[in-house]
């Protein structure tokens, strides 16, 4: 009898199982219907940095990104120069390099070559993860990627890098559907002072000029790096609100990207809060006595910098955790970000300055520090390290796991040390030559927000 009830159980338990799974099909048509594809949700933290992650998580304050490493696959990311956010994180988003892509740069001369214009999505020639995916009979959610600016036609929705700059102007085809924009609209509705506080109770600093006399040799530079950085804290906050509420009234869908820029941002200006009798011991040993940067005095200053960047590591894990809490049973989640940051004798910075010290190794496309990458989910073995990953290695690894076919020309591979061997036993990767039509690119659009992004790039260095 005891059998009997059991067997009873298991066939109750398995039409149970096929009837949400049927439920769940029915509401999202996309959703991979078998057990060997995912739905894969990317995480993007720009500027997010191997070391500083690895001295914050041994120290046990990021809780989410450990428990990333302990139960999935980890390594450092190999990325490139020029270490340029649109051109990097188009990278990743197709798995090519920019010269196939075609962004690359933030700026690009005009026709008859009078002026300088910003570098907008639409340039690019190559197909990337969401339209692949779209193509794919896939959904897709993606928002505040870098360079999706005009938002493009997907089988779902994208919140495009511009959405950000509606708090100040109104920009057209900002998202898709266009719609969608004025549904976000109320998101974007947010108090100075009600960032500020957000900011302060995370531990991050805030402007003040009393605070800026206090730091390391403060620069007119930096005083504006600083004062800028309560503006673009808010835009991630309406990030997170965006992406939170698309989840909530459409579903995760099959493809889900977004990137937030809080660890870049801070990590531009804020090691000059590193206490200024180290930092003035360090910069005098290499300024005025000529000493070379070791990996002693390396270690030293990424130290010193991790504990200045805690609060805004543990403001972005605790994020990483609202998003962990959010994905599906059948989700694969990627955190990706497309470089770090390496010390040099006048600060920290996201590419390679100057023979490459114990953080740099020696080939031309490791010059730039590497990001990070993680994997998590039910394919993904624990506690892999990841020892030769890359930028362009996220596109065709997330094609595998959605069960789409891997494009020949792209320039990354799967990631399959990552994956369990029964996964890739039953569902070896599938190559197709391409997946681009030759029908991508055209020319850059202008946009009421361009003066502002302008400034803002300018403000923090990569544009002059």
């Amino acid at each position: 009898m005891k059998s009997y009830a059991a067997a009873i159980f298991l066939l109750a338990s398995i039409f149970c199982y096929l009837d949400v799974a049927l439920k769940r099909s029915e509401e999202n048509p996309g959703t991979a219907g078998s057990d060997s594809s995912y739905r894969v949700m990317i995480l993007g933290f720009d500027g997010t940095d191997p070391e500083f992650l690895t001295s914050l998580m041994s120290q046990g304050k990021l809780p989410n990104f450990e428990r990333l490493f302990r139960e999935g696959a980890y390594g450092p990311c190999r990325t490139f120069k020029p270490t340029k956010s649109n051109v990097i994180w188009t990278s990743v988003a197709t798995g090519k390099r920019m010269e196939k892509h075609g962004i690359i740069d933030w700026m690009v001369l005009s026709e008859d070559g009078q002026e300088r214009l910003l570098t907008t999505g639409n340039q690019r020639r190559t197909e990337a993860l969401w339209n692949i995916a779209t193509a794919g009979r896939k959904s897709v959610q993606v928002v505040n990627w870098w360079a999706t600016w005009p938002a493009e036609s997907v089988a779902g929705e994208m919140v495009s890098n511009h959405f950000t700059k509606v708090r100040r102007a109104r920009i057209e085809d900002a998202t898709y559907p266009a719609a969608l924009s004025e549904e976000l609209q109320p998101f974007a509705q947010m108090g100075t002072m009600d960032v500020q506080e957000e900011m302060r109770a995370a531990g991050i600093p805030v402007y003040s000029e009393e605070i800026t006399r206090g730091m390391f040799r403060p620069t007119e530079n930096f005083r504006r790096r600083f004062e800028s950085s309560v503006d673009l804290f808010a835009e991630d906050m309406l990030v997170e609100r965006v992406a939170t509420h698309l989840m909530e009234t459409r579903g995760q869908r099959d493809f889900f990207g977004v990137i937030f820029r809080n660890v870049d941002i801070f990590s531009h200006f804020l090691w000059r809060f590193i206490d200024i009798r180290l930092a003035t011991e360090v910069f005098d040993l290499l300024n005025v006595e000529k000493r070379p940067v070791t990996p002693e005095i390396e270690r030293t200053m990424d130290e010193a910098y991790a504990s200045v960047l805690e609060a805004v590591y543990i403001h972005e894990d605790r994020r990483l955790g609202r998003f962990l809490q959010r994905a599906g049973p059948d989700t694969v989640v990627i955190v990706v970000s497309d470089h770090g940051f390496q010390f040099r004798n006048y600060g920290f910075y996201h590419y390679a300055l100057g023979p490459p010290g114990a953080r740099a190794p020696g080939s031309v496309e490791t010059l730039a520090p590497p990001g990070v990458v993680f994997l998590w989910g039910p394919p993904i073995r624990a506690g892999v390290k990841l020892d030769n990953a890359g930028v362009f290695d996220v596109t065709p690894t997330a094609l595998y796991l959605m069960g789409l076919p891997v494009g020949e020309d792209m320039d990354g591979r799967v990631l399959v040390e990552a994956i369990s061997p029964e996964v890739l036993a039953a569902r070896p990767v599938e190559w197709t030559p391409t997946h681009d039509t030759g029908t991508r690119g055209g020319d850059p659009r202008e946009s009421p927000v361009d003066e502002e992004i302008l400034k803002e790039l300018e403000t923090l260095g990569y544009v002059s």
